[in-house]
Formats: C-alpha cells, structure tokens, sequence
C-alpha cells in the first residue's frame, strides 16, 4: 500500500524547518519512518536518536534507499551520503512527526478509533477493524506501532482513501496517552481494562487506571468514551463525558441494566474459537468468533459496540467480526496433532496470564487436559515474584495439570505450582527444551497455553512444537463449521 503523497512545502510548513538541501519545486513524499532498512522509494526518512543509534548517522544510506527527503535536528549540518536529497533540518525531530500527524489528522473527515487498556488491546484494534470494515477501508495500527513515534508514523501512512482509522495506543508513563490522544482526537476513546501492566514503573492500579484514562482528554466535542462495566478506577477519567457519551460493556456472561453491550452466552469451541450471543443495546447478535477465551469475547462486544457507535448494524459488524485474522502469536489457537496449543507469546502481564489459563483450562475441559508453558512477566517491580509465584498456584488452583516455568522469572511460576500440589512441572532457560518437555506430558486432545512477555522469546517453543509435530498437523475448522447453535 502506498502513502497519500504530500509535497515538501507543507513539510516544511508544519515542522518549521529549515532547508539545508533544498528541494524541487515538484517535490514529494509518500509516507515516513526512522528506520533506513525500512525507506522505499519516495519515504521520509526521520532521523532520530535512541539509546543505542542515532538516525542522523544513517541519513546517507536512507538517500541511497530511495528517500525523497530526510529530516535531521538542526545544528549538526549536513548528514554525509545525502547527495542531493533535500535535507529538513528542525528544532527536534520526534517533535516534528507529532505535529506532521496532526496536520494529517486535521484534514482527515471519517472516524478515528482510539484504544488502549492493560491487555488486549491489539486484538481489540483488529475485531474493531473488523467489525466497520463495511464502512469503507480502514486504516490500523501496524504491529506495536502505538507510541509516540509508531503512531504519527500509522498516520503519515493513510492513503487517503480510508473511511476509518483504528489508532492503538501504549504507555509506560503518566502522560504519554495523554500526547498520543491530542494527536488522535478520537470520537470513539476505548479502555479494555485496567491491570498490572507497568507496575513497577507506575506504582499502583490506580495509577495505571489514571494514565490509561487519559485517551478520554483528547475525545471530539461530540466524542464516545467506552469503558469496562464496574471499573471504579476508570470513573474519574470519565465523569466530565455526559452520561449519553459513556457507555460501557460487559465483561461476565450475564445481562445487566445499562450496557451498551452484554455477553449473553459463551460456548468455546476448540480451535475454531467461540460462540457468542451479545445484546447490543436491545438488538440479540449470535458471533462465530474465531478467538479463543472468554476474555476475547469481551473484546468482541467491544468492537461491536464501537460499530454500533460510528453507524454499522449490529448484524453487520457481526459479520465483519467472523472473519477476524489476528497477528501471529497473540491469542492464536493452533490445531497440531490432535492438540491445541494456545499461542499467545507475543506479551504478558498478571491479568492476561489468568484470562489465558483460563481459556486454555475451559477450551480443554470434555476433550483432554490443559497445560501451561509460561515464561516472564516483566516491569513488574518488587513484586514480580510473588507475582509469578501465585500466578503459578492460581494455574494449579484453576486445573492446570502440567506447566513449565521459562526464564529467571518463569521458574518462579513452576515453584509456585508446585507448592500448590502440581505434580508436573518443568524449569529451564530454552523455551524450545521446556516445549519437547511439556510435548512429552500431553496426549490427544489436550491445550498447551504458550505465554509470557516479549522478552521471553517464546515463540521459539511455538516453533518447537510445530516442528515436533509437523507431520501431524490438523487444521482447525472455519468458524462458519460451528453452526448458529446458541
């Protein structure tokens, strides 16, 4: 997909930059990043300066890539290797790609979506795309690109043709939602959940809850904030919003007076995912949703409720939702010889750990077993062992017969299991070692839950056991196979 082209005057105009090569009258970019191994021909290319690179010393092999323009902080001169690219200096560079993705902002006319929360937030993002992608195209947030540098670089990335933007936003401090809001100006603002995501660097649930609350600052005038039925630590963020343009969704199985969305019915389904009856307001929705876990249900009343929001029929967001594809290693259920192991090792932290284990304990219950092999849960703080210990005995509490403890925090969960009565257990450092061992434990039938954070690496145990069981691979069935039986 290519970039709605911008000429190089309106660069210049919005950063209040300086020309150190000049460029032609005709000249254009197509969208921006900061960094060179990823310039396609016509990219800006922002230098920035992280702990470990400075973006300024790879300007030169940006121009060589094809960059029509490369902008640099001012008072360096000019970068070797440029030719006769044209040069932006500016004042900052990262400040220079926030006010380049307002002025996008400012001329976009469709829906901006803006998500955040201490877990599911990516997969929210993709069931909301899902959900209005009967509105016209939608442009979404790419991998992690939701901070203070991957989100102007989503926006400078429209190609002007999009109806729908859905914008995820990340956080390690107080006040960096708050920046990414403004840039966004959402009329729909989403909080999934409030956890302990960050709690080493916040210091408090409501800490978090107060900077996860901050997306609600930067709503339209007219703007729709969603929050998590009988969260406390979300009502201060949004008791300025008319009770009108506060709706909340349900997270438990059951009715209640006031939601904007109910889950009615949950059904797992094996590796095709769940059945799930929602009320959208007054209006009953039956979804086939390919996602595994009640907590994934939650999510998906979410995007139906931001649907219903910006105009989509409940039915028609219904329909958007079945045919959700997730990003690799978040949620995904693998069938693999007559197993299903739960890949979702792309991140962690203790509430999506106890959503996990338990949609891995229900998805196995009437077909075999479940199994967990869990590696670290970082920025945790003093906490973290206690954290992973419990998680361990919380896994053992919740049927949980065999779990293998990865990294120097993952061993604490296999302790903490074992304390509580678990039988089988594993400890190591290679998530591929732990991933044969925990293979050894299951016969058919049984789940695998694989997760732990990022910096865990285990996607390298995911991989094991597709290589172990290679020759066995089953397919899971298509979510139109489960049947509107609710």
């Amino acid at each position: 997909m290519t970039a709605e082209a911008r000429d190089l005057a309106w660069l210049a105009e919005v950063t209040q930059g300086v020309w150190l090569g000049p460029p032609s009258g005709e000249a254009v970019f197509r969208g921006a990043t900061t960094d060179s191994r990823g310039v396609t021909s016509g990219m800006a290319f922002v230098a920035l300066r992280g702990e470990r690179v400075d973006g300024f010393n790879y300007c030169g092999p940006a121009a060589a890539a094809g960059a029509s323009v490369v902008i640099v902080p001012g008072g360096r001169g000019l970068p070797k290797g440029v030719g006769a690219t044209p040069v932006l200096a500016v004042d900052d560079p990262l400040t220079a790609l926030g006010r380049l993705a307002e002025a996008v902002r400012a001329a976009f006319s469709g829906r901006v979506v803006a998500v955040t929360g201490s877990n599911g937030k990516t997969t929210t993002k993709e069931l909301i795309a899902a959900a209005v992608s009967s509105l016209g195209e939608v442009l979404k947030t790419p991998g992690n690109y939701n901070t203070d540098i991957g989100l102007p670089l989503t926006v400078l990335g429209a190609q002007g043709r999009e109806k729908v933007w859905v914008l995820e936003m990340a956080m390690r401090a107080r006040g960096e939602i708050s920046y990414l809001t403004h840039l966004a100006r959402p009329h729909v603002a989403v909080v999934t959940n409030v956890g302990a995501a960050h709690l080493g660097r916040l210091g408090s649930l409501a800490a978090i809850g107060a900077a996860k609350g901050e997306i609600f600052e930067g709503l339209t005038p007219d703007g729709v904030g969603l929050i998590p039925a009988g969260e406390p630590l979300l009502m201060p963020s949004v008791q300025f919003l008319p009770q009108a343009r506060r709706l909340r969704f349900g997270t438990q199985v059951g009715g209640a007076p006031g939601l904007g969305v109910a889950l009615l019915d949950f059904v797992p389904a094996g590796a095709a995912g769940s059945v799930v009856r929602y009320a959208v307001g007054d209006e009953p929705v039956l979804v086939n949703l390919p996602l595994a876990g009640l907590h994934n249900a939650v999510n998906g009343g979410i995007a139906l409720l931001v649907a219903a929001v910006l105009g989509v029929p409940p039915q028609v967001a219904a329909a958007g939702l079945e045919q959700v594809e997730l990003p690799a290693h978040r949620s995904r259920p693998l069938a693999l010889a007559d197993r299903v192991v739960l890949d979702d090792c792309y991140n962690a932290n203790p509430s999506s750990m106890s959503a996990a284990v338990s949609t891995a304990v229900a998805g196995a219950r009437g077909t075999g077993r479940a199994f967990a092999l869990i590696g670290d849960m970082l920025e945790l703080g003093e906490a973290e062992v206690a954290l992973h210990e419990a998680l361990g005995a919380e896994a053992a509490a919740a049927g949980v017969v065999g779990l293998a403890g990865v990294g120097r925090l993952g061993r604490h969960v296999a302790a903490g299991a074992r304390r509580a009565g678990l039988a089988w257990t594993f400890e190591g450092d290679d998530p591929a070692e732990a991933a044969r061992h925990v293979a050894g434990w299951t016969r058919p039938g049984d789940w695998i839950l694989v997760k732990g954070s990022r910096g865990a690496r285990l996607e390298r145990a995911v991989a094991a056991l597709q290589t172990l069981w290679a020759d066995e691979v089953i397919e899971g069935g298509a979510p139109d196979a489960l049947g509107k039986s609710l």
